[in-house]
């Protein structure tokens, strides 16, 4: 079903669980199937499923039910559901019914085990369940209905556990997804249905709700339309709403995550309205009403969802999609997560050569995990080490495996990946340890429908040495304290493969590491599962701590080898070539700078030029910051102004520096006229890194260690684009400097809250 959209292989998912062959359709399928239960031709039981919906609404204005009893003797009775369903689910009329697709799919994210199908019907949902190997628990009142279901799934081979719920009251924190599609509107106390089936999930539980629409006069017992009715009891019933798309509501069991707005950011009274503010950077967002009634009441303390729909006076639903879309744009922080209700078996696999102590630690820290030890398996892939690691981890509970010949990290993990008996597949390797909440941050995400891989953070043992010192702050393998989706372009490009965990069969279906890539295969792999359509994740409580390279060769023939495998990388993918913004006014700046050897005119033509354009930039921006209702002085304004060309000059530094640093050195040796600005180049990066990120070393020791890293990269991308017999790293796409289309227009971008926002 690759390439197909999503209705579509929610049809096909319906079809291949319903149609029986010899049958071909949904419509002839299912009205045989209850042709041959029924005993009557088919001809007979298509029309009677024609008329059912009409005849059900006349007997239900026959009988006018009233009190919840007399709506539950009605329901036991209605005999024409039989038919009326058969038809709905025939998709004659319209495919409303495959939302029942959806609580598949979400059962499948959640990696659930037990679910319950509550107002199952004939089954078809059930069936739907069972096929993917869910335990099924079918609820009905309908004593018709509960036969006919319990006849499709023998007659398929499939098995489930039926009930009738008003005889026998649903288990206690017992299943881990409750369906209930197009059940509860036909309730008249919403409210105690929410608590009954709230009490039967298991903490951290997901209830999957779907309501037709409304107004529909073949179905006046469909007691209430809003969703709101279903929605206000939610809190009292210890649910939490994490989504809603359409009709269809994704409800959680257990505490629901708090927002509050993001350090930095402001609201503040524009012409109009309101406008939301950041100085660094500087950006301004003219806020719709909505937005900005809900960012008022996030401003001091964290609310929930629904009490700051409360506050704000906002449909819970739609302030739900608000709170959840500016988090994903960092403008609320979001915390607290409700644990997944089933844990799913992990292996974990240590690709190992030598290092037999350091194995043996790795191995003990798996062993004092906090994930249960029941649905955790060690598996350390013995790379040909001599002597054997089998020796080394006598007397632990750990798996190990042999490779008899040297076939290196990646086959190493693919034999643990083959041989693995978890569903999900983690892996670190055998120079870092876990903390003890590693596996439990990983897996929660993968719990969740849409992620199929996350990585974690790694960090850096207490520094020993310069050389320590230098990697606890600059290690390519920390992705930083942020989390969030991962891929080219994405704020975390890639992930490492000393802390990866995976869905084991998404993992195999994408064919696991490439072997015949000797470094960056962590990165192609990430890169293909995103080209697949896979969710990838970033989670940084997810930590283990790495033993860096703590001898000055090792530690620079490793960064050569990382700087190797770009064009390796970059051949394969060309979607993630690497960027470079060139920065108008700084690059006359450099130019003025270099200029002062040959002519001061020339020096002091071009210097002005620069302050020109900032001069201008800054009075752009002070009249776009009134447009946007932020009244700044302007030397707040320039302050921004000139910070941002700071950085646009550190960053086309680092860029230089990296890629063209030693070259650029050698004609500076030659060049008088380069060498201010060449200098300036090399040393900016450095200079701000020691500031920035406090390395404990003197900046003399850093800049050393930093010019020593940089040439070591430099030369292994030549030795990289060498080998693969290309330049493309060495060519990277150049961006506009923003300044120059920010002066001839003012950028609109919309958000989550239909927001006009004004790069300022």
């Amino acid at each position: 079903m690759a390439g197909a959209s999503r209705a579509e292989r929610r049809r096909r998912l319906w079809e291949e669980a319903l149609v029986l062959p010899p049958r071909r359709s949904l419509r002839e399928s299912l009205v045989g199937e209850l042709a041959g239960y029924l005993g009557l031709p088919e001809e007979e039981v298509y029309e009677r499923c024609e008329g059912a919906a009409a005849r059900l609404a006349a007997s239900w204005r026959a009988a006018a039910p009233r009190t919840p009893a007399q709506v539950a003797a009605f329901y036991r009775r209605a005999g024409d559901y039989l038919y009326d369903l058969t038809r709905w689910h025939a998709l004659v009329e319209d495919e409303s019914a495959l939302a029942a697709v959806g609580a598949l799919e979400e059962a499948l994210g959640r990696r659930a085990r037990r679910v319950l199908d509550f107002g199952s019907g004939i089954g078809s949902l059930g069936i739907l369940l069972a096929r993917h190997g869910l335990e099924v628990t079918l609820a009905e009142i309908n004593p018709s209905l509960r036969s006919y279901a319990r006849w499709r799934l023998a007659r398929r081979n499939l098995t489930a556990r039926h009930l009738d719920p008003n005889r026998e009251p649903l288990p206690g924190a017992a299943f881990d997804l409750i369906a209930a599609v197009d059940v509860l509107e036909h309730l008249p106390d919403p409210r105690a249905a929410l608590i009954e089936l709230a009490a039967a999930l298991r903490p951290g539980g997901t209830l999957f709700v779907h309501l037709p629409p409304g107004g529909d006069p073949l179905r006046p017992m469909h007691l209430w339309e809003s969703p709101e009715t279903l929605l206000e009891p939610l809190e009292e019933a210890g649910l939490w709403l994490e989504r809603a798309e359409g009709a269809s509501f994704v409800l959680r069991r257990g505490p629901a995550p708090r927002y509050r707005l993001q350090g930095g950011l402001s609201l503040r009274r524009a012409e109009g309205g309101w406008a939301l503010f950041s100085e660094r950077p500087l950006a301004a967002f003219r806020l719709a009403p909505e937005a900005a009634r809900l960012l008022a009441v996030l401003q001091e303390d964290g609310r929930t969802a629904a009490g700051a729909a409360r506050e704000a006076g906002l449909p819970l639903a739609r302030a739900t999609a608000l709170l959840e879309g500016f988090a994903r744009r960092r403008v609320l922080a979001r915390s607290g997560r409700t644990p997944p209700s089933r844990w799913p078996s992990v292996t974990v696999v240590v690709p190992a050569r030598g290092r037999p102590r350091e194995t043996r630690a790795c191995v003990a820290s798996l062993l004092a995990l906090d994930y249960p030890r029941d649905l955790l398996e060690v598996l350390v892939v013995d790379d040909a080490s001599e002597p054997p690691l089998a020796r080394a981890l006598a007397g632990l509970p750990v798996r190990v495996l042999r490779l008899e010949k040297r076939a290196g990290p990646s086959a190493a993990r693919n034999l643990g990946l083959r041989e693995a008996r978890g569903e999900v597949v983690a892996f670190t390797d055998n120079d870092c340890e876990v903390l003890s909440g590693w596996l439990r941050a990983l897996v929660a995400p993968l719990c969740e429908p849409g992620v199929e891989v996350v990585g974690g953070r790694v960090l850096s043992p207490r520094p020993e040495g310069a050389l320590g010192a230098f990697e606890a702050v600059r290690s390519p393998l920390d992705m930083g304290p942020s989390g969030g989706r991962v891929g080219p372009g994405e704020a975390v490009p890639y992930l490492p493969s000393c802390n990866l965990a995976a869905d084991r069969r998404a993992l195999l279906k994408l064919g696991g590491f490439d072997e015949g890539m000797e470094l960056g295969e962590d990165a192609d792999l990430v890169w293909r599962a995103v080209r697949a359509g896979l969710g990838v994740r970033y989670e940084p409580s997810g930590q283990v701590v790495h033993r860096h390279r703590t001898r000055l060769v090792a530690f620079l023939r490793r960064r050569a080898d990382y700087g190797a495998s770009e064009a390796d990388l970059q051949r394969r993918h060309p979607e993630a070539g690497r960027r470079m913004m060139v920065p108008a006014a700084g690059s006359l700046w450099l130019g003025a700078l270099g200029a002062l050897a040959r002519s001061r005119r020339a020096a002091a033509l071009l210097a002005a030029l620069s302050a020109l354009l900032v001069g201008a930039e800054v009075g752009a921006k002070l009249l776009r910051t009134r447009r946007a209702g932020a009244l700044l002085p302007p030397p707040a304004v320039a302050g921004a102004v000139l910070r941002q060309h700071a950085a646009e000059l550190y960053h086309l530094s680092a860029g230089v520096s990296r890629y063209y640093g030693l070259p650029l050195l050698a004609a500076a040796l030659l060049s008088r006229p380069l060498r201010v600005p060449a200098l300036l180049l090399l040393l900016v990066p450095p200079s701000v890194d020691h500031r920035r990120l406090r390395p404990g070393l003197s900046p003399a020791g850093f800049t050393l260690l930093w010019g020593l890293e940089m040439a070591a990269y430099q030369l292994g991308v030549w030795r990289g684009c060498l080998r693969h017999q290309t330049l493309q790293p060495l060519l990277p796409r150049l961006l506009p400097p923003p300044l120059l289309g920010g002066l001839r227009r003012i950028l609109r971008r919309e958000s989550p809250a239909h927001i006009r926002s004004y790069k300022l």
